[in-house]
């Protein structure tokens, strides 16, 4: 099937950020379900100058009090995903944000949305009519190569869809140890003019290995701009693999 591209651009992202005040629940939420899935986190610092622009009024940076700001880079390979009622299908997705103090007060974990790009066109159509400018890249790429012992392996991931910023992800990862199981909640958030989103993961299990991956792109683009150029290591808060057999995630939309 030809592919098409169902996003803003880039441009039209940052137009987006800043929203109308919100009141009442949309119907364009939706909720996915994910299956058979391993996944890359890291999260490491950054410029506080480079990541507020991105961040509309209503949300706090976490630790902007403190002249600080960090990114969140995930990337993840689901055996079966699906959109509401759709049939499910193999997909594969990455998202790029900037950690923020919750604005609810719920989630392990709470970011804003800078980049969210995937293979499966459900989904970023999905995103889209909701009013995430969602990137649908047919060639986006999750490689996870085992070692000879199966306890670790070599991650790849490249992301090229167009009016994206170009970047890959490379590095090795280790496999989860034994009994290490937790639940989890992610919360990713996103302001449009529909309203506020919510994009709320429940992981119910969830296990974490150790990560060492860096994340490169251009340094003239969006994505260089916020981590300062070519290349970004640091993911000194957190760096993982992550494994899940399952996982929930619940997108609403208040005005």
């Amino acid at each position: 099937m030809p592919s098409r591209k169902t996003v803003l651009p880039m441009a039209g992202l940052a137009l987006c950020l800043y929203g109308a005040p919100f009141a009442s629940a949309d119907p364009r939420s939706l909720k996915v379900h994910f299956a058979g899935c391993t996944e890359f986190v890291g999260w490491g610092p950054i410029s506080l100058a480079a990541a507020q622009p991105l961040v509309p009024a209503g949300y706090m940076i976490a630790g902007a009090t403190n002249g600080q700001a960090a990114i969140v880079v995930r990337a993840t390979n689901c055996e079966d995903v699906r959109v509401d009622q759709a049939p499910g299908q193999a997909t594969q997705l990455s998202q790029i944000g900037i950690n923020l103090v919750s604005p609810d007060g719920t989630g392990d974990i709470n970011n804003y949305a800078v980049i969210y790009v995937t293979n499966n066109e459900a989904l970023a159509h999905s995103f889209e009519v909701a009013g995430l400018p969602a990137v649908f890249d047919p060639r986006l790429t999750y490689e996870y190569t085992p070692d000879a012992t199966g306890t670790a392996g070599e991650l790849y991931v490249t992301a090229v869809g167009e009016e994206l910023p170009s970047y890959f992800l490379f590095g090795t990862e280790t496999e989860p140890p034994p009994n290490s199981a937790q639940s989890f909640l992610a919360n990713w958030w996103f302001t449009s003019p529909y309203g506020r989103m919510k994009q709320s993961t429940l992981f119910p299990v969830i296990s974490f290995g150790t990560a060492a991956v860096s994340l490169y792109t251009s340094n003239v683009s969006l994505l260089g701009n916020l981590i300062g150029g070519n290349t970004d290591g640091n993911f000194s808060i957190l760096s993982v693999r992550g494994v899940y057999p399952v996982a929930t995630m619940t997108v609403t939309i208040n005005r």
